[in-house]
């Protein structure tokens, strides 16, 4: 059997079916189908707060399998239960507060497994920062999915380093190991099937598009703040059609946050492209997910925003034999050979140092994530004559064009279909396993210390607020006529049992009340009626019946 891990699951990371679709959330779902279809596991572990999640995990993974797969649920306060997957999969890069949650039971437990999406945010920047405080381990992982991304975490980490070691005097590094595994594609998808190639067609056909005519595809969010700034594009196919006799046809597939937006795109088709017909298709709607890649002869996506570390859509448009043009811009580097499946335009960044007052901004409150990230790509520039010169290349020679597409084709098989993704996922975790078993731990627990300091016993921490406190030589006694009736009254108020659930069951208080009923009876007999396993309850509920006036108490 793989090696494997438990999915923490819920559907906001997992699931398509928003209008506010954003690339994480189909690489989620993407992910979670490959799951169901290549990775083998016996059963398949869901880490969940409620049945009801696993259960709609449990029906997403039958139909992507189209069978049933067996599925455990772990519930979230079971931290044991992950010792049998040995790993916990989160579909996020915070892994600070599980390592903490993980250190109330054993360190070696299992692994904790992230990924990477957008990293530029405040949330996820502060959570890198924890990964030299937090007691993650050798055997934890973060699955990077590119390398300019990589390198700019790596950056993150070692300026914080360098603070740490000038504010307390010690090295400061963090374990977690930093895997580059790309996000991945169902290739079968975009395969030239003749359904899919009715779809195009009948796009086509729709929009007057002739048989010579040249269809320009973007596919994404229509952000210009927040992902791509559309004006190199438009600039790009404008040049390229003043340079042709071919009828140019941008088709524009996605959805904007607000009418704002889209009115934006709109009025800039307008003002920098006019010579191009423009087709806005809705990304959202199921409709529109599947016909645009085969309604198209290029794909381009000019992304100059630091909220992209990857990219899907330059993946999904090699799977579909479609040549593409992309900016020379973090995960697409990566993705895109430049000059074998298409182009790589130049780009061009503001130099380090000019950008401190949008950090400040940024920490002031002063500007949004949006704000922010909207301010570094007014600063970013895509070469938008090194595009249309790639799109005019492109538009003239269709030789070029099949040649590319066909490489893309079999680029994105060999590297991105899930099925290649998720055996190096399985890969890691096996690897992750191994470790645990054989690196040395940071930061070992010691009994007699609190395994989260921040979270410490409430007991111990506010122990001068009270008079005195519970101990062992303390005497207690049950004086009621008939306890269990006394029991029934106290139990029957909400305001009395609130907190039932960090008590003992009440036939467990009964018995300990008949125990002290006319005898007095030592704290460490009365938390001995229990097994050791819930001597801290029993220790609390003692202190509850003293509240509730069923036991009282005499310091010996």
């Amino acid at each position: 059997m793989p090696s494997t891990a438990a999915i923490h699951y819920h559907s906001d990371a997992f699931s398509t079916n928003r209008p506010d679709l954003k690339g994480r959330h189909s690489a989620g779902a993407g992910f979670l189908r490959a799951l169901a279809r290549y990775h083998e596991a016996m059963p398949l572990h869901c880490y969940t707060p409620s049945r009801q999640h696993a259960l709609e995990f449990a029906k997403a993974v039958e139909q992507a399998a189209g069978r049933p797969r067996p599925v455990r649920w772990i519930s979230t306060p079971d931290l044991a239960g992950l010792t049998q997957p040995g790993c916990l999969f989160l579909p996020e890069p915070t892994l600070g507060s599980y390592a903490w949650q993980r250190r109330f039971l054993d360190q070696r437990a299992y692994s904790l497994c992230g990924v990477t999406h957008t990293i530029s945010t405040v949330r996820v920047m502060d959570a890198f920062g924890d990964y030299m405080i937090a007691p993650l381990q050798p055997w934890d992982a973060l699955v990077v999915t590119s390398h300019p991304a990589r390198a700019a975490i790596s950056m993150v980490l070692e300026n914080w380093g360098d603070y740490l070691q000038t504010r307390f005097g010690g090295l400061a590094h963090s374990p977690v190991r930093m895997p580059v595994i790309p996000l991945g594609v169902d290739c079968d998808r975009f395969a030239e099937t003749p359904e899919n190639l009715a779809l195009g067609e009948g796009l086509r056909r729709l929009y007057g598009i002739g048989p010579d005519d040249i269809v320009v595809l973007f596919y994404g969010r229509l952000s210009f703040h927040a992902k791509a700034h559309p004006l190199a594009m438009f600039q790009a196919c404008e040049w390229a059609q003043e340079r042709t006799r071919r009828k140019l046809h941008l088709l524009l597939t996605g959805s904007a946050s607000n009418a704002e937006i889209e009115r934006e795109f709109r009025d800039g088709v307008h003002r920098y492209c006019p010579s191009v017909n423009t087709i806005i298709l809705n990304g959202a709607d199921p409709a529109n997910s599947q016909a645009p890649w085969f309604c198209a002869d290029i794909f381009m996506s000019l992304s100059d925003n630091i909220q992209e570390t990857f990219g899907l859509t330059p993946i999904e448009a090699m799977a579909a034999g479609l040549p593409v043009i992309v900016s020379d811009w973090d995960g697409y580097r990566d993705t895109i050979s430049d000059g074998e499946v298409g182009f790589r335009v130049p780009t061009l960044l503001s130099p380090p140092g000019s950008g401190r007052e949008l950090a400040y901004r940024a920490l002031m409150g002063v500007d949004s994530s949006d704000r922010s990230m909207g301010a570094v790509s007014q600063a970013t520039a895509v070469d938008s004559v090194a595009a249309g010169d790639a799109l005019l290349r492109l538009i003239e020679d269709p030789d070029q064009r099949r040649r590319m597409g066909d490489a893309g084709r079999r680029r994105a098989r060999a590297m991105f279909d899930w099925s290649v993704v998720m055996a190096a996922y399985e890969a890691l975790w096996g690897e992750l396993a191994h470790l645990r078993v054989s690196a040395t731990e940071i930061a070992s627990p010691r009994p007699e210390v609190d395994p989260v300091p921040l979270r410490a016993d409430p007991f111990t921490i506010f122990q001068d607020f009270a008079t005195r406190q519970l101990d062992l030589n303390l005497r207690l006694r049950c004086g009621h006529p008939d306890p269990e009736v006394a029991l029934r009254d106290i139990l029957g108020a909400n305001m009395n049992n609130f907190s039932a659930a960090t008590l003992l069951l009440p036939q467990e208080m009964r018995r300990l009340l008949l125990h002290a009923h006319g005898h007095e009876r030592s704290l460490d007999e009365l938390i001995a009626l229990s097994s050791s396993e819930f001597r801290e309850r029993a220790t609390r509920t003692v202190a509850w019946l003293v509240k509730c006036n069923l036991l009282t108490a005499r310091l010996v």
